[in-house]
């Protein structure tokens, strides 16, 4: 047994050279590409910016990590929780336009009216 778990340990080591290994609650392991962890985050952020909030594997396994590797997942590649804002200029109302991806993967769209105190704070900012 001990032979085998030196093994699994030497694995895990090149694949997190190589990876990101996500621990899941139900004991399981997941591993992912760094480059794919990248381009996920970027297109799920891109993606937010437009309105839409589409499925992905990479971001399952985050919700479904231990608190442990969801912290370091994040610490590396940022929170899935992400907010994005589009913001009107002046001559078109002010308004401020802001979707949130939630924690279960649903997206949340909020407007702020041009001239409101969050729009106003969200635009200031943006100036800085």
């Amino acid at each position: 047994m001990g032979r085998f778990r030196g093994r699994l340990s030497r694995l895990e080591r090149g694949a997190q050279s190589e990876g990101v290994i996500l621990r899941l609650r139900d004991g399981s392991i997941r591993v992912f590409d760094q480059m794919e962890v990248a381009a996920e985050m970027f297109l799920t952020l891109t993606d937010l910016m437009v309105g839409e909030s589409c499925s992905s594997e990479i971001l399952d396994a985050v919700r479904a990590a231990t608190p442990e590797s969801r912290a370091s997942f994040e610490e590396e590649y940022g929170s899935i929780e992400m907010v994005t804002y589009i913001l009107a200029a002046d001559y078109q109302g002010g308004w401020v336009d802001e979707y949130r991806l939630l924690e279960d993967g649903t997206l949340e769209t909020t407007r702020h009216e041009g001239g409101s105190e969050e729009a106003e704070r969200i635009r200031q900012e943006a100036r800085q």
